[in-house]
């Protein structure tokens, strides 16, 4: 594990050098990323659940995520709203950072390193049923808000239009199934692809200079992020029959840093970008060192 964690932190420190020396644009970590997007990760989710024997327990995970992830977010944005008096702009982006996490692009790469292929079919159904439906009903509801002062129910279901979630669902209606050998070669090579790729553009998209401001926010939203939505998936998965292994990435999962999309959502719905993207990196770079913790916490 130490080994494959190893080459994941050479991967993203070769990504920040790159950056760091300027040999790729700006606009290379987005293009990156959508690449990954649309291309390696469907298929890394298909690879995952076609030939997977998919237990019904399966499907015990979103609702339990779903539920962690909204409840994380609903108080953070009152204590940013409340307690820290911010506006609704930026209590909106305090709260995607303290609850949403990047439980595919980090996610799938370490419970791959910590727990194996046998990890990923939990943390699909983590990711896509319970991390993504939870920003695309909550998330997108509270933008709304932040941007026009109203609360809106539109595009909710744009997760539906996402390529994994696509992935996700005709894996799940060809799971046993014969594929082409020819086809299943292809699929292999640009699923192994994505953890170098992912690993690469995280690395391209730190930006450290931010870190100095809003201090006090940051602290608190990683301590959320990091410590007490782990913390309260751990609780809720032990009052409920879930196998070692789902219990194991349900808390993994919960641990992953801030989703970097709420920095996309920040700037489309014109809501506090800086304090997003100094979110991002400071769970990021923290999660480098609280996710093996976490999976020493559960494999003692």
């Amino acid at each position: 594990m130490g080994q494959v964690l190893g080459v994941m932190f050479v991967l993203i420190g070769l990504g920040f050098l790159l950056r760091v020396l300027g040999i790729f644009p700006k606009e290379m970590p987005p293009l990156l990323n959508r690449f990954v997007l649309y291309v390696t990760f469907p298929c890394l989710v298909f690879r995952s659940l076609q030939q997977a024997t998919l237990d019904r327990r399966l499907w015990g995970i979103p609702p339990l995520a779903y539920g962690a992830i909204s409840l994380v977010f609903l108080g953070a944005f009152l204590l940013g709203e409340r307690v820290f008096r911010l506006p609704p702009k930026k209590s909106v982006s305090f709260a995607m950072g303290a609850a949403f996490g990047n439980t595919a692009f980090l996610g799938y790469p370490f419970i791959l390193a910590l727990l194996g292929e046998e990890g990923l079919p939990p943390a699909i159904f983590y990711d896509q049923l319970g991390n993504f439906l939870s920003v695309y009903t909550f998330g997108v509801t509270f933008c709304m808000y932040g941007k026009t002062g109203k609360f809106s129910t539109q595009n909710v279901v744009e997760f539906l239009k996402l390529p994994p979630f696509a992935a996700f669902v005709l894996a799940l209606f060809l799971n046993g199934m014969t594929v082409p050998s020819l086809l299943w070669g292809a699929i292999n090579r640009l699923a192994d692809a994505t953890v170098p790729l992912t690993m690469v553009a995280i690395g391209l998209s730190l930006s450290p200079t931010n870190l100095t401001k809003e201090a006090k926010l940051l602290g608190v939203a990683a301590i959320l992020k990091l410590l007490f939505l782990p913390l309260l998936a751990l609780k809720i998965s032990s009052l409920f029959p879930l196998p070692s292994l789902y219990r194991q990435v349900l808390v993994l999962q919960s641990a992953t840093p801030t989703l970097v999309s709420s920095y996309v959502f920040a700037s489309v719905y014109e809501l506090d970008t800086e304090l997003s993207s100094s979110i991002i990196c400071t769970t990021t770079l923290l999660a480098l060192a609280s996710l093996p913790l976490w999976n020493l916490l559960l494999h003692p």
